[in-house]
This record gives structure tokens, C-alpha cells and sequence, in this order.
């Protein structure tokens, strides 16, 4: 029987490490969502992957890491989409609703993890200060000063900006998880709409109207 090189033994325990960690990722996700952050032991999430008890600690230190390593493989991902989709834009308009639109994609394409975000939002909330979260509101804060700058979006308080918009989003984005058939073209074009318009935008005009229109149009072709 011909025996098995190092390089390819080392290869295939690289492999085995990576799939029994997203294992552990993906049953942390579901278990998360369906008893909450507090009640879930390690032994409930490690009972989901059908592997060895022991085998979560060669990943993780506890369910506090494990929960980080879930929200920075996702909120990495979100920001760098953001970023892109923002500083590429070429107009005010552009700016938000490329911005909301990429994030609402996100969140249509990833429902489980956002899921159980907000199931789990006052523990996420607590870690606030030190996780991707926060530093996806400082790359908004960056960008929209660097937009400011570029003169796309008039000069005004980016502390306060920031604020309302991220704020803005996340709430439409809990609409977009809770009610499945929301579509994050209709939500970017409202949320655009709004930021742009004003209520006063909307005295001609009620979502539904806005929504049978379909996507907002920018510079004479539709987004």
C-alpha cells in the first residue's frame, strides 16, 4: 500500500480543520437563532456537528469567541462591500442607494446569520465597542467625510449622519429578516427616497406607489 507524502497528510488536516470549524460556525448560527445567546451551552452547539465534546476548544476558548468569529466573518465581508460600493459612487444619490442597496443584498443573502443578530441583539449590543460592527460605523464615518470632501454630500455633522443613517439601515434591515418577501431594491429606493426628499417627497406619492414605479432611477437610468 503506498504511503501518504507529509505535504499531502498536512493538506488533508488543514482541510479537516476548516470544515470542523465552519461546522461549529454554521451549528452556532442555527442554535443561536433558535434558544438565544444565553441559554446555549457549548454542548448544545458541539451536539450539532456530530463531533468529539472536546473539539470546540481546539477552535474556540468559549461561546463569547465563537460568537465574534460569527459576526467578523460576516460584518468583514459587509464592509468591505459598503466601502466599495460608496466611495465608487459618482453622485449624492448614488452614495446612499448603492450603499443601502449592497447592504439589503447582504441581508437577503445571508437571512440565517442576520437572523440571529437581532434574535440575539442586546448580547450583540454588548459587544458593541469591540467588534466588526463598530468599525463598519467608522468606515461609514470615514466615507462620508471622504464623500464630503469630494463635495458629493454638503458639509454638515458626520457624527450625526452617521448615526441616522446606520440607524436607518439596521431597522430596515430587520424589516427586510422578518418580512421575507421585502426586496432590497424596494427598500434601497425608500430609504434613498426619504434622505433625499424629505416627508415632503412623499405628499405626491405612498410606497406602494413608489414601489410599483420599481427601483429609483439615477442620472436617467434605472438603478
Amino acid at each position: 500500500m503506498p504511503s501518504v507524502s507529509p505535504h499531502r497528510a498536512a493538506g488533508k488536516r488543514e482541510q479537516n480543520k476548516l470544515a470542523n470549524r465552519a461546522a461549529i460556525l454554521e451549528a452556532a448560527q442555527k442554535t443561536f437563532v433558535k434558544m438565544g445567546y444565553d441559554a446555549v451551552t457549548v454542548r448544545d452547539i458541539i451536539r450539532q456537528t456530530g463531533l468529539a465534546s472536546g473539539t470546540f476548544y481546539n477552535y474556540f476558548e468559549d461561546k463569547a469567541e465563537l460568537l465574534h468569529a460569527l459576526i467578523e466573518q460576516h460584518m468583514g465581508t459587509m464592509a468591505v462591500r459598503l466601502t466599495n460600493a460608496r466611495r465608487s459612487a459618482l453622485s449624492i444619490e448614488q452614495f446612499i442607494y448603492d450603499a443601502y442597496l449592497a447592504f439589503f443584498q447582504e441581508i437577503a443573502e445571508n437571512p440565517d446569520f442576520y437572523a440571529m443578530l437581532y434574535r440575539n441583539e442586546p448580547v450583540i449590543r454588548m459587544f458593541y465597542s469591540d467588534t466588526v460592527i463598530s468599525k463598519t460605523m467608522l468606515m461609514l464615518k470615514q466615507d462620508l467625510s471622504l464623500a464630503i470632501s469630494r463635495g458629493l454630500i454638503p458639509e454638515m455633522d458626520t457624527d450625526s449622519l452617521t448615526a441616522i443613517l446606520g440607524g436607518a439601515g439596521y431597522e430596515m434591515a430587520r424589516m427586510i429578516v422578518e418580512r421575507k418577501g421585502k426586496k432590497p431594491e424596494e427598500a434601497a429606493t425608500f430609504v434613498t427616497r426619504f434622505f433625499l426628499n424629505g416627508l415632503k417627497g412623499f405628499q405626491d406619492s405612498n410606497e406602494t406607489q413608489l414601489i410599483r414605479r420599481g427601483p429609483l432611477k439615477l442620472g436617467g437610468a434605472a438603478r
